[in-house]
């Protein structure tokens, strides 16, 4: 840029002299010039980049340096990684297996217990004697001739009260010699009487099957029809209609 203002302060004030030589250097002028845009935009390239040439080039050898030590760095990491990963995944395998083993023993041993329990249980109902057996046995057939079964408040701790015996006594008894819970043993000597006395008297046959159902203890009129049915094999109605053919056959 100097140069420029060199050339253009000795034109004007030189005269034609100095025209005349400035002409003859224009030429190396004009090459100062293309010079100097050459390094003017490579100026502006270095500026566009953000930083001088040399500093890029100290940064890659740096760079390039360092790489090496990243590497090793990354290798020591993920390897002390992987170790810490696989201790931890070898404690908790070891750990695990122990664990089974413990709960397969104590489920093993819970077993034995729930089986002795169990035969505890047993040997629980063979506590009453025979002679007890037989003694509430003795009491059931009084009640069965008796027909206190006809009574509708009749139920299994009333009996057991009633007979002066433990209420599990008497469950056991039933269960064992009557091949049935009280309950059934109670509604099947219900109907057993009533089917009897529609056999034996023939004015029964024209009884409401409601009426029957009251009449041998039942409190409900459905509840009479199902059991009747299952203890017989009939209805109320078809067993009443059977009675009445057979009569008039005979």
């Amino acid at each position: 840029m100097s140069v420029l203002l060199v050339w253009f302060l000795s034109i004007f004030s030189g005269g034609s002299m100095n025209l005349e030589c400035s002409v003859s250097n224009l030429s190396d002028v004009s090459n100062y010039i293309q010079v100097s845009k050459r390094k003017l935009l490579t100026s502006e390239e270095e500026i566009m980049l953000g930083v001088p040439s040399n500093l890029n080039i100290s940064l890659l050898n740096e760079r390039d340096e360092s790489d090496p030590t990243l590497f090793k760095v990354l290798v020591a990491f993920y390897s002390i990684a992987l170790l810490i990963v696989g201790s931890v995944a070898l404690f908790y395998f070891k750990r695990s297996k122990e664990l089974k083993r413990v709960i397969r023993e104590l489920f093993d041993s819970d077993t034995s217990e729930v089986t002795v329990v169990q035969e505890e249980v047993v040997d629980e109902k063979r506590y009453i004697t025979q002679e007890k057996e037989d003694a509430i046995l003795s009491k059931l057939t009084d009640f069965e001739k008796e027909k206190g079964f006809l009574d509708k408040g009749v139920s299994l701790n009333a009996l057991a009260s009633n007979i002066g015996v433990n209420h599990r006594y008497l469950s056991y008894v039933v269960n064992k010699n009557k091949k049935c819970d009280f309950a059934s043993y109670v509604n099947e000597l219900r109907i057993g009487y009533i089917v009897d006395c529609l056999k034996t008297d023939s004015k029964y046959a024209k009884y409401k099957i409601s009426y029957l159902a009251d009449k041998c203890g039942f409190a409900s009129h459905s509840r009479f029809t199902v059991t009747f049915k299952k203890v017989t094999g009939d209805s109320p109605s078809n067993f009443i209609n059977k009675l009445k053919r057979k009569k008039e056959a005979a």
